[in-house]
């Protein structure tokens, strides 16, 4: 990559940083906000169309009974032999009946928008459930990743007194060995030199021993002729 390239992408980053970014929780708790809204919309338009369905459903059937009602009172006239009321009852019986006819189509469009409505709430539901599983696992994501930066920062700004305590664990230790190696040295130099302190003790350690070797001895010996027998 070029150095011009580079320089552009850098002043680009500093500009991207520069302006202020919402956080993320915040647009997608909107986004949720706007969806139930919607599915809420949704919900009340299918129960206005099932309202709206039970009247057609029962004006339908009110012009079915007109129907059945109209085509009996035909069937009575021509019993009677009225003619003209027959054909009255029989004109008033295909008004009913086209009256159901039509009732009878409107009934079938609103059963398939009633489905329609249907699928997209049920669409809809769906895409809110999988957005709110989003929006938990970009939370839980944020809260993981705001955890660490207090981590890193936490250990960032503790580095030097972490540093400073090592290095004095360290000029400790070299102390001690320090002084460890001058307390060998004098022993040595003791042990090596007749009038010191260290070897005088040590001879009289030696005498006071070997007095009391010989004065053992001496009490064995003594003991030993006291318990021989006499002359006979």
């Amino acid at each position: 990559m070029s150095l011009s390239r580079r320089i552009s992408r850098i002043v680009r980053a500093n500009k991207a940083a520069a302006q202020p970014v919402e956080d993320p929780r915040v647009t997608a708790a909107n986004a949720q906000r706007a969806q139930h809204a919607a599915l809420d919309q949704a919900r009340r338009g299918a129960a206005d169309v099932a309202a709206h369905r039970r009247r057609l459903e029962i004006l339908a059937g009110e012009a079915a009974a007109r129907v059945r009602h109209f085509e009996a009172h035909a069937a009575a006239a021509v019993a009677r032999g009225d003619d003209n009321a027959a054909r009255e009852a029989l004109r008033a019986q295909l008004g009913a009946a086209k009256h159901l006819q039509t009732l009878s189509g409107q009934l079938q469009e609103i059963d398939a928008q009633a489905r329609r409505l249907a699928a997209d709430v049920a669409r809809l539901e769906e895409r809110m459930s999988d957005s709110w599983l989003r929006h938990q696992a970009l939370l839980a994501q944020q809260a993981a990743a705001e955890a660490s930066m207090r981590a890193q920062e936490a250990l960032r700004s503790s580095a030097g007194p972490i540093g400073g305590g090592e290095l004095a664990a360290r000029e400790a230790e070299r102390e001690v060995r320090r002084l460890q190696a001058l307390a060998a040295a004098r022993e040595e130099l003791a042990w090596s030199d007749p009038s010191s302190q260290r070897v005088q003790e040590a001879f009289e350690e030696l005498e006071a021993d070997s007095a009391a070797r010989l004065e053992l001895a001496r009490l064995k010996e003594q003991r030993a002729r006291g318990s021989r027998p006499g002359p006979q």
